[in-house]
């Protein structure tokens, strides 16, 4: 049975990913900050039909270096050193003018989108080389794209993660493990409402924010199925020869080709004109 550790399986597109993987056949390990939200996971899954047993839900705080040891122990432990895969999709950001955004806020972004899943693949690379066909996926952001002004620090650490995914793909290549980055645009998921609001009082970015936020949470009407995008991801983990880069959602696409092919001061002048902010 092949098996796989999926972070941030209590929502989204970990959660969809998870029951879907299960449905396959594959032992899931379902790791989540907050296991009282498991109900939900089990619920979808009974839902579609997908085996229960095969989902064994285990708590991890991405952002802890405790828990990243712990649950790397676990999954070594319940997969006998042998594990197929794993899925970094854990992640969250802020709604907030880079100057607003306290040192340990700018921190915690980045630890729990980017270094939680490079010490958490450290620590499980040896289980994955295994048998010589593991699978490291990262879920990354249209943010590589076009960066968004009041998400700054999370396009860096988009940015950063798929800068070490390429380099790791050509380290681990030649053992046979593959490295899949998976890069969604706009889709139905929770990260959009769970985004947490920065705006001290007295900012000097408050009249800037009064004009992006209503259109950034505008942008949501325009997003798509998310269970599309999830099926696309597990259909590429059990490719034989997958891609390092899926893009998921048309507007992924579009991004990407612009970012190639335009020059930034077209693309600024795009997003100034969605989000409100330009001069």
């Amino acid at each position: 049975m092949k098996s796989v550790l999926i972070t941030g399986s209590s929502s989204g597109f970990g959660r969809e990913v998870a029951v879907m993987l299960a449905r396959r056949g594959w032992l899931v390990l379902a790791s989540m900050r907050d296991t009282a939200k498991r109900d939900r996971l089990y619920e979808l899954a009974k839902a579609v039909g997908a085996p229960t047993e095969s989902i064994r839900v285990m708590p991890l705080d991405v952002a802890s270096d405790s828990s990243r040891r712990e649950a790397a122990e676990r999954v070594v432990e319940i997969t006998d050193g042998n594990l197929s895969a794993v899925l970094h999709n854990a992640g969250y950001t802020t709604t907030g003018f880079f100057e607003d955004l306290s040192g340990e806020q700018c921190r915690h972004i980045l630890e729990t989108n980017l270094i939680g899943a490079m010490d958490l693949t450290r620590r499980l690379l040896p289980a994955l080389r295994h048998n010589g066909s593991g699978r490291i996926a990262v879920i990354s952001s249209n943010a590589v794209n076009v960066p968004h002004p009041m998400f700054s620090v999370y396009a860096a650490a988009k940015w950063a993660l798929e800068g070490w995914c390429e380099a790791l793909s050509m380290e681990l290549r030649p053992l046979g493990v593959d490295v899949l980055i998976f890069q969604p645009g706009n889709h139905d998921t929770a990260f959009g409402s769970h985004a947490v609001p920065v705006l001290p009082e007295h900012s000097a970015y408050e009249g800037l924010a009064e004009r992006a936020l209503p259109r950034l949470a505008g942008l949501s009407q325009y997003s798509r199925p998310s269970h599309k995008a999830s099926r696309r991801m597990c259909d590429v983990l059990e490719r034989a020869r997958p891609p390092l880069r899926t893009r998921l959602g048309v507007d992924d696409v579009a991004a990407s080709l612009l970012a190639r092919l335009a020059p930034y001061r077209l693309r600024r002048m795009g997003v100034e004109r969605i989000t409100g902010l330009g001069r």
